[in-house]
Parts: C-alpha cells; structure tokens; sequence
C-alpha cells in the first residue's frame, strides 16, 4: 500500500463529501502518477489493489485530470480491453472495477477516447462479442463495452443530433446484430416486458448497437439493410405480436425499447423493399399494426405513428398493396381517424393509407371528399417552405397523385386552390427534380378538368416555365412530365379532326399502353406479337425523353390500342392521358388485365365499358394470348363486314383468306324527320313517346342528336341525360362514334361542343330533380378531353 496514495484519496474523499469538484491539482495527479508507475513495475497486486483505489475517485469528476495521468491511464485501460478481448479474466474484481472506472474516466475525455490505438482495440473487441456471441454479450463486464459504445456514437454524431458519416465502428457493430444470439435477446426481452429494469445485455443490443445504428450514414446503412431484415425483422414483427397481447403488462422502459426500434426500421433500414425475402413477415407486421391501432387504450403515441407509417410504407409494396386492398380497411381506417382525431399526424397518415387502398366505390360511399382533400393541402402548405421537409413533400404529392384518379377528390383539390400549390412545387428551384416532376404529374392529371385546364393554359408565365422544362432540361422523368403537360394544354385537334385525319393505311397494328410498373408482362408480350410478325409500338424506356408526338402519332397510326390495366395504370396521368387520346381518335381500344383480379373503375372502367377484357393473369399467358388473337380476329372481320376498309394482313395462324367474299353493304334508306306545327310536348318527360322525343330534337335544332336519339322515347332520354352529366367528355365521344357509324349519306359531320353542351342545357328543365340529383354526382367536364 502506498502511504502517498492513501493520503491524497483521504484528501479527495473530503473534498467529495463537501462537494468540492473539478478541484486543479496537478501535484496530487503527478503524485499518483509516480507511485502507480512504481507499483506497476515492483508489486502488480498492490498496483491492482491501488489503482482501483484512485480511480474510483476521479470517476467522480473531483480532479480535472492532466495529460499525463490521462496518458497513463489509456495506456492501461488498452491492456485491460485486450485482456477482456482475449478472455483472459481478470485477476480479482479490482481488475473488473478499474476497468468499469476507467471506462467513465475516458468517456469524459474525447480526444484519448479517439485514440487509434484505443479505437482499433475496441473495434476487436465488438468482432470478438460477433464471433463467440452468448459468452461475450452476458460478460458481466458488457456495461463497459456499452459505455464506450455510446460514447463513440456520440462524439460522430455530435452528440446525436445530426446523422454519422462512414464510421470505422460500422462494419464490427452490424456483425454484433447479425448473429444468432441478438435473436435470443429479442425473445429473452419478450418475456422480461413486465420490468422496468433492463439487464446489460438488453442495454448493449437496444442501446448500443441499435442507438449507433439509428445515427449511421444512410447510404451505409442502406448497403446492409438487407441482412438487417433477414436477421432481425422477424423478431421486430414478433415483438408487435406480443405488445398486441399483453400491451397493458408493458413496462415503459419495454415500451421505449419497441417504439425506437420500430423508428429504427421505419426510416432507416426501411419496411418494404421491391421482390422482398420478407415478404409474408411485412404483411404480417402491417396486419399487427392495424390490430394495435384499434386498441382503445393506447401506450405511446409515437408508437401508434409508426404502426401507421408502417401500413403507408406497406403500401408503396405492390404485393403488400395487393393485401392491403383485400382485407377492405376502408371503414377501419376511418375508425381509426375517429379514434386519434385531435392528433394531427396520426389524421395525415391515416389519409394517406387511404389514398392508396382507396377504390371508386369507396370514394362514392364518402360524405367528405372535402375533409380528405383539406387535410393534404393543409399539410402540404405547411411544410412547403420548410428546411429538411423535402422527402415529406415528396411524399405528400406521391399521395395527391394517387388521390387525383379520384375525379371528387380531383374537383375538391381545385375548388381548395390546390392548383397553386401544385405550381408552387413545380417552378421552385429549391426543391429537388423529383418534387418538381411529381408537382408537374399532378397538374397533368388535374388538366382534365376544363376550369383548370384553362386556368393553366392562360397562365403565360408557367407555359413558359414548362415549355423551357421541356426543351432544356437534361433529367429526363422531368422534361417527360413537362412535355406531357404542355401538350395537354396546347393540342388543338378535335374529335372531328380525329375522324378527318385518319389514313387509309396504318403504320402499326397494335400501339400498347402500358405502366412501367407492369413492364415486365408488357415486354413479354410485346416479344410474342413482334415474333408473330404483328407492327407494335412500345415505349420500352417509359418514354423518357421521348416527344409526345412519337406517342401520338402511334395512337393515331396503329389498329388497335392495348390499354394495359393496372391500379398503377389508372393512377397515372400518362397512362390517362393516352387512352383518352385513343378513345378521342376513335381507335379500336382492347383492355388488358395486368393484375389478378383487378377490376377497373372510375375513369378508366368507363374508357374500357363494354369492350371484351382479356385477363392475362386468369388465363395464364398462353391462353389470354389466344384469346387476345381471337379477338383481333373478330374486329377484323367485322369491318371487313361493314365497310371493306383496307388493312394489313393478319399474322400467323388468324390470317384470314384474301379469297374471302365480301357481302355488299345493305342500302339503307335515309330517315326524313319533320316538324310539326300542332305538337305539344307533355310535361312529363318519362310520359314522352318516341315521337315527342323527335319533335323535341327537331324544335330545339338538334338535327345530329336525331340519327342516335330517334328510337328513344323520353324514360330512355332521360337516361341519356344521366349518362352524359355522370361521365361527359366520354359521352360526348360516344356520341360522335355512333353519329359516324349512323351516317348514311357518307358526309363528314359531328357533333360539336356547344351543340352538345346546348343539348344539355335545353333537356335539364324536363329532367326529375330526383333524377339529377342521384345522377351527376362526379360529372365530368367536356372540354378536359378534347382541348
């Protein structure tokens, strides 16, 4: 024992117990430093003995330490971690102790902390805890490891407040949590909820190895988030599991451990990845989730937020979707919005799930298109402007997309001035291309609305923004969605030019339009037609960079028109913008199941109503291609019946005889309508005879209407009336497709806009208001498709 030391530690206990501290004193500091020197070479069990001594003082912060015992105790402290590192257990429990001291000694001083040699020591250390697992994690020394642990992550991260770059701890730290016994942790935690106390092995793996994880470089992280999800994502939807069960039992502490981990694997090594190994174990933590929100007594509402995002993320999966959508969550995702209605994040995300599980009937069924609309324009203005809210923003218009399929929710979203919003994101530089190009694709798709349709075309300073976009800009997806919106805004063709400009000889017999998320049936597709000899158009690069004249004229140049049904394809304005172009050209459209049991609906059910569906996914490939052959086959020969138009010849196997006879056309006499002066209209409209409803047309000067509408009588007008209000600018084509087909006489006429929407106008009087009430709920604009 030295006499020296225990003086000097009488002195320090003193000071302690008048809490005397960060005294200067390096007399008594190079005191200690001589004689431990000394120890250490003559009597390494009092050396042992004293060390022990000293340090448990200066852990307490009495003395600000110099270099030199600073120096000499890192010196030390390295020996002790190899010695740890290399099982060789320590001597007595002085050993352990100083070990534990020194550890908070050094924690206090970031410059030794950051030693090389102390740094290197301590990443071996975590290899050694990877490699033998069980016996390292249990140690009862692991608080040490611990301690230093959290403090590295916290001089990398400055003091966690901003994330870390590439870390020299990284590499060792993910192979501690990729081994066999974190697993076991996860399962002994599971049964140790109830406490608040946590054991050092449960504060090495939650706290250490998780807290330095949740701070770790992004793109690091990133590069091995999926062996974190093999090992340890089961285990997180196991821990759900039973917080659902015995949620009430769960200790704080348990449940600050379960929400930080969810947060861990919510935004940093993500829930859903495309073509995931972990597909099933995602579904079911989605379905867990759900069932934890609809708790009515609820622990944490952080906790609660994350399930929610991890239904949101759940979404962007198109197999997790897919499930999603089958367990019809609508009404229990309402629920939910009542249950946490004053908590406003919890209110967006809830929308935002419904955003994407949404179906047309579901929105019909809603009272409140408004309050939805509101909630993402609220948010959206207040976060527009804000710093580091830019992947918020993106998602917030990843979500308006969606919504925008919605025609209410459309409406809704310009009648709240949205528009100007979308405006916003489109034309600040400040944000990155990808919100600029999401900001443009929302503004295509609100495009079909006529008012802002015009609203934009009249806005001269953002066509010419757009219009720069779409000549200069070297992002493609970008230039892509600024093209498609200015030729939205600035094509002047009509349906009657549609008709006019058709040429007699098609450069392709099938244009497909397709979602590139579905490209890989496309493309298989596409092979199989090309094989069989058949003239396609595919755009295999998503049209990146590509004119929109390229898509046009294969629309207006091709027999027939796949429309490659998908949710993803009825979301996208492209998509959309497409098809309408094919059903305004008068193009012989097929629709193409994509998915399995996908059923259209909304603007796209309408496009596709009445047209034989092939169903690729029910068929299976060969089979829904015969199918499809047949039914090219039977176009065909139907106008070959009808008018002898000239075509290409048929591929392969359907190739039909050019010695097939050809029956002549029927003459058919032209009807004569005639006014008459003495008619009087009943005042009942569904008590009109078909004679009233031609005096009606011939009095109003709706000469066209006459060749369509001259067998209705007025319950049949009525109707009509009812379908062109509920989905007018597709009315309106069909109507100008049957006047076409009617003309007997072969001369070019049509219907024009103001005639039609005239013909509306003047029948609206004679309509039931019960009628009309019922039936124009989500009318659509005329103008939004032909402009």
């Amino acid at each position: 024992m030295s006499e020296l030391i225990t003086e000097h530690c009488n002195l320090l206990e003193q000071w302690k117990e008048n809490n005397q501290f960060y005294q200067d004193r390096d007399d008594i500091l190079n005191d200690f430093h001589t004689e431990l020197s000394r120890l250490q070479s003559s009597n390494i069990v009092t050396f042992r003995q004293e060390i022990n001594k000293v340090t448990t003082l200066l852990c307490t912060n009495i003395i600000n330490l110099n270099e030199l015992i600073l120096t000499f105790f890192l010196d030390y402290f390295i020996q002790l971690l190899k010695q740890w590192r290399e099982l060789t257990y320590f001597h007595d429990s002085n050993d352990s102790d100083t070990f534990e001291n020194l550890s908070i000694i050094l924690k206090c001083y970031s410059h030794d902390l950051m030693n090389e040699l102390l740094v290197q020591e301590f990443i071996q250390c975590l290899i050694t805890i990877a490699r033998i697992g069980k016996d390292m994690f249990t140690n009862r020394n692991i608080p040490v490891i611990t301690r230093m642990l959290n403090a590295y992550t916290d001089i990398e991260s400055s003091n966690r407040h901003y994330f870390m770059q590439v870390s020299q701890f990284d590499d060792s730290i993910l192979k501690c949590l990729c081994t066999p016994y974190t697993v076991e942790v996860f399962d002994q935690f599971k049964l140790s909820v109830k406490s608040e106390e946590r054991t050092p092995t449960e504060d090495f793996v939650f706290d250490g190895l998780f807290g330095h994880v949740s701070l770790m470089n992004r793109e690091k992280l990133q590069e091995q988030a999926l062996d974190l999800r093999k090992y340890l994502l089961a285990s997180i939807s196991d821990l759900l599991d039973t917080f659902e069960i015995s949620y009430n039992e769960w200790s704080e502490s348990a449940v600050k451990i379960l929400t930080d981990l969810t947060t861990l694997f919510l935004y940093s090594v993500q829930l859903t990845i495309v073509n995931d190994i972990c597909q099933d174990v995602q579904q079911h933590i989605c379905d867990t989730a759900i069932r934890i929100l609809v708790i009515p007594t609820y622990r944490s509402m952080k906790l609660n937020n994350n399930c929610l995002q991890y239904i949101y993320m759940g979404t962007s999966n198109d197999k997790t979707l897919d499930h999603l959508q089958s367990q019809k969550l609508t009404s229990t995702m309402f629920n939910i919005a009542n249950l946490f209605k004053n908590e406003g994040e919890i209110q967006f995300n809830v929308y935002r799930i419904l955003a994407a599980i949404m179906i047309e009937e579901d929105i019909k069924r809603l009272d409140g298109t408004g309050a939805i609309a509101k909630v993402f324009l609220d948010q959206l203005t207040e976060i527009k402007d804000r710093s580091g809210w830019e992947v918020r923003v993106r998602n917030l218009l990843t979500s308006l997309k969606i919504l925008l399929q919605h025609d209410q929710i459309r409406d809704e979203i310009h009648t709240q001035n949205g528009v100007s919003l979308f405006i916003y994101c489109a034309t600040m530089t400040k944000y990155d291309t990808l919100i600029r190009q999401r900001a443009l694709e929302n503004l295509l798709i609100m495009s079909f609305n006529e008012k802002v349709h015009l609203d934009l075309k009249e806005n001269t300073t953002f066509m010419t923004y757009i219009k720069s976009i779409s000549e200069d800009s070297t992002e493609s997806d970008l230039q892509r969605a600024a093209q498609s919106l200015l030729w939205m805004l600035t094509k002047d063709e009509t349906s009657k030019e549609s008709i006019d400009n058709k040429t007699p000889k098609m450069t392709y017999d099938i244009m497909i339009s397709y979602s590139h998320k579905d490209k890989d049936l496309c493309f298989q597709l596409y092979d199989r037609l090309q094989k069989d000899n058949f003239r396609v158009w595919i755009d295999r690069d998503q049209m990146h960079g590509t004119p929109l004249e390229s898509m046009s004229n294969a629309i207006e140049n091709s027999e027939f028109v796949f429309l490659c049904m998908s949710d993803a394809y009825k979301q996208s304005g492209y998509c959309k913008m497409e098809a309408y172009y094919a059903l305004e050209r008068q193009c012989c459209i097929i629709p193409l199941v994509m998915k399995s049991q996908y059923k259209p609906d909304g603007w796209l059910g309408i496009v596709v109503t009445g047209r034989m569906r092939i169903d690729f996914p029910k068929y299976g490939f060969e089979d829904a291609y015969n199918k499809l052959m047949i039914e090219i086959d039977r176009h065909r020969k139907e106008r070959k019946k009808e008018s002898h138009p000239h075509h290409h010849d048929i591929p392969v196997t359907i190739k039909p005889s050019d010695n097939t006879p050809f029956k002549e056309d029927k003459v058919i006499e032209k009807i004569v309508f005639q006014a008459k002066s003495d008619h009087c209209l009943p005042s009942n409209i569904e008590q009109w005879t078909v004679d009233d409803v031609q005096q009606f047309l011939i009095k109003q000067q709706f000469e066209n209407f006459l060749p369509i509408c001259s067998r209705m009588n007025g319950t049949r007008l009525v109707q009509l009336y009812q379908m062109c209000m509920k989905n007018s600018p597709v009315m309106f084509q069909s109507l100008n497709n049957q006047l076409a087909m009617t003309n007997i006489e072969k001369k070019k006429s049509m219907i024009e806009i103001v005639e039609y929407l005239q013909f509306l106008d003047d029948l609206k009087p004679f309509v039931p208001i019960s009628r009309e009430k019922t039936e124009v709920i989500g009318s659509r604009s005329t103008l939004c498709v032909l402009i």
